[in-house]
């Protein structure tokens, strides 16, 4: 066989064998049955990721102290494929996990172990004490599915910084990026119509109560600093999402 034939044929095989590597690991990807994601992370109801495009990867967040720490867990199985989620930590009681269930904007509390049946996306709520030690600490969401176990392996790191005791009110202050706006912007902020009486189980308050503890690290903060994280006090709003992790994560490295 002609030399050059033998390349051309091993160049072609070389090809075909990268090109099922690529759709190996796509379909790896898709078939995942236990993903975790951000609290601003858009999902929709068949457990896909609609915004961002690239969705940020969750595997060792920090964590703050004093406060709450949100994240979506995602169990995307065949409908009529039982399951059991338990989120387990090492050390034990490092944190305070809540489990919701969520359906559309709104959270229902479910008690671990959490069951279905069908694919579904869960808010994992982690209340971090003011006197936790600082350390990376275990905590993981597990699937049983099938006679088997997968685990999502997640180390928190609970940092320095810590919320001040403050009162959240349900209601009050506008999205999480209106309330870094006003601390550094010194914009006032209007006050939206008082929710039901359920409202602390809608995500937008979540989110909301997750956005008053940073505004209360920020507000001990140098502003000019803040100022070149956010940027322009005027700029449009980011059409991505998780944008506004980026001020999260400054804060979080704050001593």
């Amino acid at each position: 066989m002609p030399m050059g034939v033998h390349i051309s044929g091993y160049n072609t095989w070389v090809k075909i064998a990268a090109l099922l590597l690529v759709m190996s690991a796509s379909f790896a990807a898709r078939a995942q049955p236990l993903r975790v994601y951000s609290e601003f992370a858009r999902i929709d109801a068949t457990g896909k990721v609609t915004a961002p495009a690239e969705p940020r990867e969750i595997l060792s967040p920090a964590i703050v102290r004093n406060g709450y720490s949100s994240f979506q867990v995602v169990v995307d199985v065949p409908k009529g494929t039982p399951y059991q989620l338990y989120v387990a930590q090492n050390p034990e009681n490092s944190v305070v996990v809540t489990l919701y269930r969520e359906n559309g904007d709104k959270l229902e509390p479910v008690t671990q172990p959490a069951s279905g049946d069908a694919t579904q996306v869960f808010w994992m709520d982690l209340w971090t004490a003011l006197d936790a030690p600082v350390a990376r600490i275990k905590v993981e969401p597990q699937l049983h599915v099938n006679n088997d176990w997968v685990i999502y392996p997640m180390e928190g790191r609970v940092m320095e910084a810590t919320v001040r005791e403050f009162r959240w009110e349900m209601g009050t202050g506008g999205l999480p990026v209106e309330q870094m706006r006003e601390v550094i912007c010194a914009k006032i902020l209007g006050v939206s119509p008082r929710p039901p009486a359920d409202a602390k189980f809608f995500i937008g308050n979540m989110l909301l109560r997750n956005a008053d503890q940073d505004a209360d690290l920020a507000a001990r903060a140098p502003k000019g600093d803040l100022q070149k994280v956010f940027g322009a006090c005027d700029a449009p709003p980011s059409p991505d999402p998780e944008w506004y992790l980026r001020i999260r994560d400054y804060l979080l490295r704050l001593r």
